[in-house]
């Protein structure tokens, strides 16, 4: 019994929650987080996913549901959520939220010191977090000055030098260009690979599968909850909700209507990179992609699938008569 109590990070039974003008947030929600997994919470705009974040530290605590909120085997208990960063360590959407000092340094030190690290402690968890979000030597930076991708590395600095055992997310990738994107993600990735419990909110869908191991959607209840193949497979519960599949998804199931060999639909770039490599080894060192009169019917209902409501675009040469592509 005790081993099953430490495995578990998270445990959330029939979580109910009501705002005071009658909102209705959420509804018998349940699930449970092992420890080490990593996992994407999905759903559309007001689905109460920001709602269940703040439930996961104590900060929305609901008297009908008490004890439905457990981390780490203990129930949450509102009149200890000074103690929850040494469990759990929120990262907000907006990192504007979580730096409001002077200095940089001492936006990273604010959480340690309020939970009675020494002093020499503190100093030494600034200057590791700062390090491991790729900001070394920014201790004496003003973090008004930061560019967005900076502030939310900060952000994260700032959780990181609580050592909590889990982390959780809201929106990472959000407002990013491209780099600063592709930063974040490969921190979160290394936090992944280091065993940290990571529960993250986006919409990012195309960041998911290099991120999380499993999907759970949530429509004010738990609508769906499964490995990330499972669920970004499961379309009509996707779309359902407001959501979509990753990109390379999509283009590969384009791909199939033109005679592209694929079983399994790859997730992401690694994952159409290793499929494509390997069809073209079993395939002498080509891919042959054929056009017939039926290509654009099933083009047309993969993209209406997804809700793209654009016409295919017509092929004047091969629309008198079907033909054969081959790309090598």
């Amino acid at each position: 019994m005790t081993a099953a109590v430490t495995a578990t990070a998270i445990r959330v039974s029939d979580l109910n929650y009501t705002y005071p003008d009658g909102t209705v947030a959420l509804e018998h929600v349940s699930f449970e987080i092992e420890k080490g997994e990593s996992v994407a919470l999905v759903g559309p705009n007001g689905a109460g996913k920001s709602t269940l974040l703040l439930h996961l530290n104590g900060i929305l605590h609901s008297k009908k549901s008490r004890g439905a909120v457990e981390i780490l085997g203990e129930t949450v208990d509102p009149k200890k959520v000074h103690e929850m960063p040494k469990k759990i360590g929120i990262v907000f959407q907006d990192p504007d939220d979580m730096l409001f000092m002077p200095l940089l340094c001492d936006d990273v030190a604010f959480g340690p010191i309020n939970l009675g690290v020494e002093k020499v402690d503190v100093k030494q968890r600034v200057k590791d977090s700062l390090e491991r979000v790729g900001l070394a030597g920014y201790e004496n930076r003003v973090s008004h000055h930061l560019s967005g991708g900076e502030k939310k590395r900060a952000a994260i600095a700032t959780v990181l030098s609580m050592e909590p055992e889990i982390i959780a997310m809201d929106e990472p990738t959000a407002n990013l260009d491209p780099k600063s994107r592709a930063e974040l993600i490969e921190i979160l990735r290394t936090l992944k690979s280091e065993g940290k419990t990571l529960i993250i909110i986006t919409h990012d869908v195309n960041a998911i599968p290099e991120l999380a191991d499993r999907v759970i959607v949530l429509h004010k209840t738990v609508v769906a909850d499964g490995t990330t193949r499972e669920v970004f497979s499961d379309t009509e519960t996707l779309l359902a909700a407001g959501l979509e599949v990753p990109t390379i998804m999509q283009f590969f199931e384009v791909l199939q209507a033109f005679g592209y060999p694929c079983n399994v639909l790859p997730l992401s770039i690694e994952g159409a990179v290793s499929n494509l490599t390997q069809t073209i080894e079993n395939g002498d060192g080509h891919i042959h992609l054929h056009i017939h009169e039926h290509t654009h019917i099933e083009v047309d209902l993969a993209r209406s699938k997804y809700q793209h409501h654009h016409h295919a675009a017509r092929m004047q040469d091969i629309h008198s008569g079907p033909g054969t592509g081959a790309a090598h």
